[in-house]
């Protein structure tokens, strides 16, 4: 009798695993677009003076880029930069404090392997919280600066995502097989200074095959207006 009550109850839930998962409904053609993307901007923090710019930028993208239309494994990355009005200090490695809403972590960043800046990824970012404040030291001087979050208040790169769909919907909806879609999402928010000499922020959205073969999208992040649009897609070759 045990085992018969064993073998019902497996049964039981057995069929309710497979009613649950019936019961899912199927994911949209913008939901499977979220599970492929190679990279995406979620944060963009920035500030300056008289000495230096300073921008932060996080992203969740793959470790390593490569336009071949697949989204590989994700990391995150947290990216600081700083751009010295004097280029003599270029050649100079600073200490850095991030201070966030819950906690701060140290560092060093020195040049770039361009040398056109200062870079490096700032590790354990995630512990600090929203970053609120960033001090450089070299020796005994310090700067300290108020970061501020330029991604704040407007749409956020999932939600530029889904206005780059529907602006492409036709397209994509036709490309999209039932378990696959060639063409990775590309997500970035791009800034360009106005004649005020004022910077404006936008997303750019493209879904890639490869290098030579995309569909691309400016979008005004407040209006969410699609401001411009390309096409650049690889030519059949005649065989």
């Amino acid at each position: 009798m045990k085992k018969l009550i064993k073998i019902t109850a497996f049964g039981l839930l057995t069929c309710l695993t497979l009613a649950f998962a019936g019961c899912q409904k199927p994911k949209t053609n913008y939901e499977k677009l979220c599970d492929n993307i190679s990279y995406m901007q979620t944060g963009l923090y920035i500030a300056s003076d008289e000495n230096f710019d300073v921008k932060l930028t996080t992203t969740t993208q793959e470790e390593l880029f490569i336009a071949d239309g697949k989204a590989n494994a994700q990391v995150e990355m947290s990216l600081l930069t700083i751009i010295p009005h004097d280029t003599a200090n270029l050649s100079k490695t600073y200490e850095f404090t991030l201070e966030g809403s819950n906690s701060s972590v140290s560092g060093t960043i020195s040049k770039s392997r361009l040398g056109i800046n200062l870079i490096c990824n700032v590790e354990d970012f995630k512990n600090i919280g929203e970053p609120k404040t960033l001090t450089l030291k070299d020796g005994d001087n310090s700067y300290t600066f108020q970061l501020e979050n330029k991604c704040s208040d407007i749409t956020d790169g999932k939600g530029a995502l889904e206005i780059a769909y529907n602006h492409y919907q036709e397209r994509i909806d036709s490309a999209m097989t039932e378990n696959s879609f060639d063409r990775e999402c590309y997500i970035k928010l791009l800034s360009q200074t106005n004649e005020n000499n004022e910077a404006e922020y936008y997303w750019y959205v493209s879904f890639i095959k490869d290098k030579n073969d995309y569909w691309s999208t400016i979008i005004d992040p407040t209006t969410n207006e699609v401001v411009s649009s390309r096409e650049s897609e690889r030519k059949q070759e005649n065989k």
